[in-house]
């Protein structure tokens, strides 16, 4: 399953290297000739990224264990369409003349990347794709002096290519439903002001039918279960807020707490990712200062287990459909690309085995 964004951030790419890339044929390096590459393109199982200290970041897409990788262009956080056809990536132009498109969406089967949204008034980073991969959710953040005109929420109909803008404020997370109905869950605060209550919400993609879920003004994070929707529930302190996991229905009532994990100032706590499809086990993110690991949840006990790989914490990536195996970015934090290893390992641990030796930011369809 795709895993909606909820990362410590990380150095984003120049966007001339974007447009760059877009001029070149997927599979084909940008630098100089290469042969020609003959194998059928097949929807990928699997997205990542590799670069250095000093070179543009690079999106991958490969089968599920890690072969036939394909090279597909400038980008970073890659998110996988569940069917595999399709990588959205976000772009960003550090300079002071920001051009260029905002979001770019590679087809891992041989088409020509698409571009969306406008770096000249919003930055964006990809949120969550519908289960039938025609919708994309992406946070954009108003590159305005003021910041507040134009952030929001867009979702972007493949099909079609049209964008519509469904919220304006603060997006904390965004997932779709899994039942097929394109419904979607955000978090929203109406302000950019880190005080601003911030609720959840629930509507169509094009932003019809929009009602509140919560009310509290502490609720974010929403990730849409089978059964639940699971959440944070933010407790506000002098340091960091500090986030435990709770769960809802979709119709709004049997609100339970789910964790209950320690949490020390400067961090965090638990932000909930990727659901198992039977809705049993869940992947979290223990998220904070310089911290960012990978956490399992069982869903009827409220249990919550960190991931550990050699006695080192590891970054949660996804987990598997059913529930049994977890992927995992290993030493990537703050680094480079390149200097982190993509791995698997089983839901409650042991070895984990080794499916990308240079890549980190990855995303998986399980």
């Amino acid at each position: 399953m795709c895993v909606p964004v909820s990362r410590v951030a990380r150095v984003l790419l120049l966007i001339g290297a974007l447009l760059l890339a877009l001029g070149a044929p997927i599979g084909v390096r940008a630098e100089g000739l290469a042969a020609p590459d003959l194998t059928p393109p097949l929807p990928a199982g699997l997205a990542y990224v590799t670069g250095g200290a000093l070179s543009t970041p690079t999106v991958w897409a490969a089968r599920p264990g890690g072969r036939e990788a394909r090279r597909l262009g400038a980008g970073q956080e890659p998110l996988l369409a569940d069917s595999g056809r399709a990588v959205a990536v976000t772009a960003f132009s550090p300079g002071l003349q920001e051009q260029g498109p905002a979001v770019v969406i590679y087809s891992t089967v041989g088409g020509t990347p698409s571009s969306y949204l406008s770096l000249a008034t919003a930055t964006a980073q990809p949120l969550a794709w519908s289960p039938d991969s025609r919708y994309l959710a992406v946070a954009l953040q108003s590159t305005s002096p003021s910041g507040e005109a134009g952030s929001g929420l867009a979702v972007i109909d493949i099909d079609t290519g049209v964008v519509a803008t469904i919220a304006s404020g603060a997006v904390h997370g965004a997932s779709f439903a899994p039942d097929g109905s394109d419904r979607i869950v955000y978090g929203l605060a109406r302000s950019l002001a880190l005080a601003a209550p911030v609720n959840l919400y629930i509507a169509q993609p094009d932003g019809s039918g929009t009602r509140a879920l919560t009310s509290d003004g502490r609720s974010l994070y929403p990730l849409w279960g089978p059964r639940y929707i699971a959440y944070d529930r933010e407790r506000r302190r002098s340091e960091a807020p500090e986030y435990q996991i709770w769960l809802i229905a979709p119709s709004g009532g049997g609100t339970r707490r789910l964790t209950h994990v320690g949490v020390d100032p400067l961090v965090w706590g638990l932000v909930p990712l990727a659901f198992s499809a039977s809705g049993g086990r869940l992947l979290a993110e223990f998220g904070g200062q310089d911290t960012s690991e990978a956490w399992t949840v069982l869903v009827a006990s409220g249990r919550a287990r960190r991931i550990l790989v050699r006695g080192q914490p590891v970054m949660a990536a996804g987990i598997s459909r059913d529930g049994r195996t977890l992927l995992i970015d290993e030493g990537a934090l703050g680094d480079p690309p390149s200097d982190g290893r993509i791995a698997s390992i089983p839901f409650s641990g042991g070895a984990a085995k080794l499916l990308i030796g240079h890549g980190s930011q990855a995303s998986w369809n399980g």
